[in-house]
């Protein structure tokens, strides 16, 4: 009914006199309560309604509508949502990441779950990473599939929210969401860690930032081994390197390459991979150089036309891919012009006029591969 963890846990705000807090994790225990111990969950949650709080929490919404107190509610609405909640994350099929990084993130979740096997030899699993890497190649989707994995609530702190709105309450409300995070098992996700975790070097910055690398610094030396602390960043070179030092692990993403880019495409397509396959390689070539989010959205735009406008499908397609043509390589433009007449029929006439390569060009290439 509760684990090992979750005693400890509320055992240990209970003891240090934090009433609301506790009231918090009681909240969440009902919800799993619900479906495993119904009764039990109901008379607890009774509970909890009959005896009211006799404190404020800067995790609880309070009653005056803009205060910040309420900038970190996880278990109500609130004015100012900067703490995003996900409990019970399912995964119908395994994400697509690179095998390296698969492989650093599996890792993890088996020192996670061998954690009394590791402790008995005097070791502690990895409690927390720093992903690095452009937007929409996975970062917050690894940290919603570690989520699913060790079946972990998962928060995620939008720092960038914080600063533009509260930046002289950032270093409390910061250490606010921190204890609360360290205060039961659970995953905490702070985004754009780059908006407060500065060079401290950095000339231009203000006397609050600075304080918050300190602030980081020393949360991340006695991060408890329930827990897992996750820093995502989309601008490395801004982060102090002193916090980099202080992460167990260190995982970079990068926009993927020509064959990843294939191979999501196809999974992107599902069902209707046969319907396009005449056109992956010119979908493939078009989104090179692109994020999975990316290539998630331009498939699913295709995948709408086809039920949409069928007969003008073809002509929708170059539309979409090829909006930018005059910006690719000549290379690119080769290779686009080539697949066009080899695996969609086009004439090299109009070939040479859509891609802007020479007649002589595509049909030296075509007999070259012959």
């Amino acid at each position: 009914m509760i684990n090992t963890n979750d005693f400890l846990s509320l055992s240990r705000l209970s003891l240090e006199g934090r009433d609301s807090d506790v009231r918090l994790f009681l909240a969440k225990l009902v919800r799993k309560l619900r479906k495993d111990e119904p009764i039990i969950g109901r008379q607890l949650e009774e509970l909890l309604k009959t005896n009211p709080s006799r404190s404020s929490s800067i995790l609880r919404k309070e009653t005056t509508k803009h205060d910040q107190t309420a900038i970190f509610d996880s278990t109500e609405k609130s004015e100012y949502p900067l703490i995003k909640t996900f409990e019970g994350i399912n995964f119908e099929e395994e994400p697509i990441l690179e095998e390296q990084i698969k492989q650093q993130l599996e890792q993890l979740i088996i020192e996670r779950k061998s954690l009394k096997l590791l402790q008995k030899s005097g070791f502690e699993p990895a409690s927390s990473l720093i992903l690095k890497g452009p937007p929409g190649v996975g970062k917050t989707m690894s940290a919603k599939w570690l989520s699913a994995k060790l079946e972990l609530p998962l928060y995620i702190l939008d720092l960038t929210a914080v600063m533009s709105s509260y930046l002289g309450k950032t270093g409390s409300n910061l250490r606010s969401v921190i204890e609360f995070a360290k205060s039961h098992p659970c995953i905490l996700l702070l985004d754009e860690i780059d908006a407060i975790a500065k060079r401290r070097s950095d000339e231009s910055d203000v006397g609050e930032l600075k304080r918050l690398v300190t602030v980081m610094l020393q949360e991340l030396e006695n991060w408890p081994s329930t827990g897992i602390l996750i820093a995502a960043t989309n601008h490395p070179e801004l982060v102090d390197p002193a916090l980099w030092r202080r992460f167990d692990i260190e995982i970079n993403f990068h926009n993927p390459s020509l064959n990843q880019v294939r191979n999501a495409v196809i999974h992107f397509l599902g069902n209707d991979e046969m319907y396009f396959e005449q056109w992956i390689e010119l979908i493939v070539v078009s989104l090179s150089g692109t994020s999975y989010s990316n290539i998630k959205r331009v498939i699913l735009k295709l995948r709408k036309l086809k039920v949409l406008n069928p007969l003008g499908l073809k002509q929708n397609i170059l539309k979409l891919l090829l909006p930018n043509i005059d910006e690719l390589s000549r290379e690119e433009k080769i290779n686009l012009a080539v697949g066009s007449v080899v695996n969609h029929g086009m004439s090299q006439l109009k070939a040479s006029k859509l891609f802007g390569v020479s007649r002589d060009t595509i049909r030296k290439r075509i007999n070259s591969t012959e």
